[in-house]
């Protein structure tokens, strides 16, 4: 019963003089009922199956890199790839372990070219040309070259696709490490040699590594293996140590749940934003975008492979019956060429889980447990339903086909030109650091609310480098944290003592300072101004004047 899948996992079966195709009965094609065996060969070329996706996600990837403004959470990178390995091990033991690969990688990236964004997003953009690569590889494994084919290059194109190359994170990194574990799991369903099993457990462990919540692919491949009845107790003697060597980054990660404690419990319309994320949009106000195009491409992929399976399982019942001995041979047993059917079921066992089960899981574990779903966790799925949508894309003719795709492309553009714009990220700092560069005299005081909004001093040195961080007390890299340590209220109103101006720089939503420090800066300054921007604001304070004369703080 693991023939199929074992078949998919292979190279396409060559046609040779030994097993010719009669014109009389055509084989069904591998790809789409309009394909030839001439286009079928060339498409299974790696150059064309690989090569063409990974070369649109590398373009895409560099288009305007250093356009998307910095946000918070590459702020974060900035912060912690700038120390030494043991400041960057004193603040893995608080905060972010989960993440300590991706900052040990970005560190020597760091070292080599600088923090500056462009420099650190590089990585990002080369994990996500191979992870387009890897869709198409996996295509191609499966014995449906254009499926891959088409299917890397939706990933390649996708807006959420290029929202996360085009960042400083870790989710590119796990998306391609997610698709080079699917490429191990083929293996060890086609051939599960100890080698192959040795792999596919390291590379499960260093995809944990890179984020926890990816190795959730491992329970869809677990589906996936039960679906094609492949080597089951071969596939858990791989993931059973993987999960052991995973398991004290989990404990670690348990002790600093209180970084995900702003997440909230997931709603219906996260539900809806979810299923429009990972069929290719932002998930935010860009037009109709390329979702639905890509849902009914994937549907329409799901009914073809489902058609082709219940034919082939009447052929299959056909064949089983005794022939009379006189009738004639009009269509012969099955050649290579006729495998095809087989690997889109192939495909659906292993796109369908994969797109699913993680999702599932953490949305299950928001609503019974703790909230921990946001959707770059569930990034890695992304390829899962491109491959889906790239079977639909391959059924149709050829003609049809490209029609369709530039369709899609066309549908693309807004969210591609939004990811890139201000609006592509939760934050915009850039008019902030405008504001302050052209307003804030040398030795004016700045505030920071919350503290690790601290983090953008990393990201913007010779700004900040000319105020007075009046709160901080020790600084992120003593202290092991983000934020660092701030003082309490006596000392902050010694230094605020002889200050002549003083800015307060917030997240929105997050701008209420607590209430002695509140107090403490009315009785010695009063408002100047307030700017609001994409997920900052800043807010100006003069000193009274008044309060030299009379000490009592009164206002105007």
């Amino acid at each position: 019963m693991t023939r199929p899948f074992r078949h998919a996992a292979g190279h396409s079966p060559r046609r040779t003089a030994e097993t010719p195709t009669p014109r009389t009965a055509p084989a069904v094609p591998a790809a789409g009922p309009a394909e030839t065996p001439e286009r079928a060969a060339r498409l299974d070329r790696p150059p064309v199956v690989i090569v063409v996706p990974a070369v649109l996600a590398l373009a895409a990837g560099l288009w305007d890199l250093g356009g998307p403004p910095p946000w918070r959470d590459e702020a974060a990178t900035v912060s912690a790839v700038g120390r030494t390995f043991p400041q960057l091990a004193h603040l893995l033991q608080s905060v972010d372990a989960v993440h300590g690969l991706y900052y040990a990688l970005m560190h020597v990236v760091a070292g080599l070219s600088g923090t500056a964004e462009v420099a650190l997003r590089i990585p990002s953009v080369l994990a996500g040309t191979l992870a387009a690569a890897g869709t198409g590889a996996i295509g191609r494994a499966l014995g449906a070259p254009r499926a891959g084919l088409y299917g890397g290059v939706l990933l390649a194109l996708m807006p959420i696709f290029s929202r996360y190359v085009q960042e400083a994170r870790p989710y590119a990194m796990t998306a391609a490490a997610t698709v080079g574990v699917t490429l191990l799991f083929l293996r060890v369903l086609r051939s599960p040699t100890s080698a192959v099993l040795a792999a596919y457990a390291a590379a499960l462990t260093v995809l944990a590594y890179l984020n926890l919540f990816a190795f959730l692919v491992v329970g869809a491949h677990g589906v996936a293996v039960i679906l094609s009845r492949g080597p089951l107790l071969r596939w858990a003697c791989a993931a059973t140590p993987a999960l052991a060597a995973v398991a004290p980054l989990a404990w670690l990660g348990s002790r600093q749940s209180a970084q995900v404690e702003w997440i909230p419990r997931p709603a219906a319309a996260d539900v809806g934003r979810l299923a429009v994320q990972l069929f290719g949009d932002l998930g935010g106000a860009t037009g109709p975008g390329v979702a639905p195009l890509t849902w009914a491409l994937a549907l329409f992929g799901l009914a073809y492979a489902a058609v082709v399976g219940v034919r082939r399982a009447r052929a299959a019942r056909s064949a089983e019956k005794p022939e009379k001995p006189a009738e004639k041979p009009e269509k012969p047993a099955e050649t290579p060429a006729e495998k095809p059917p087989a690997t889109l079921d192939a495909l659906v066992r292993l796109t369908l889980p994969w797109l699913l089960v993680p999702a599932l899981a953490l949305l299950t574990a928001s609503w019974a447990a703790h909230p921990v779903y946001v959707f770059r966790y569930v990034f890695c799925c992304v390829p899962a339903a491109a491959l889906l949508a790239g079977a639909g894309l391959a059924a149709l003719p050829p003609g049809l086909a490209a029609a369709v795709l530039t369709a899609w492309l066309g549908l693309s553009v807004p969210g591609q030109l939004a990811t890139r714009g201000p609006d592509g990220r939760q934050d915009d700092p850039r008019p902030v650091m405008a504001l302050l560069a052209a307003e804030a005299q040398p030795g004016d005081g700045v505030l920071f609310v919350p503290a690790k909004v601290r983090k953008y001093e990393t990201v913007y040195p010779s700004v900040f480098g000319r105020l007075r961080d009046v709160a901080l007390a020790r600084s992120p890299e003593q202290d092991g944290s983000f934020p660092g340590r701030e003082v309490g209220t006596r000392v902050l109103a010694a230094r605020l003592d002889g200050l002549r101006t003083l800015w307060v720089v917030g997240h929105t939503g997050k701008n209420a300072m607590p209430a002695r420090r509140r107090a403490l800066v009315a009785r010695s300054f009063a408002p100047a101004g307030r700017w609001t921007f994409r997920g900052l604001f800043v807010d100006r304070y003069v000193l009274r004047h008044a309060h030299r004369s009379n000490g009592a703080g009164v206002g105007k």
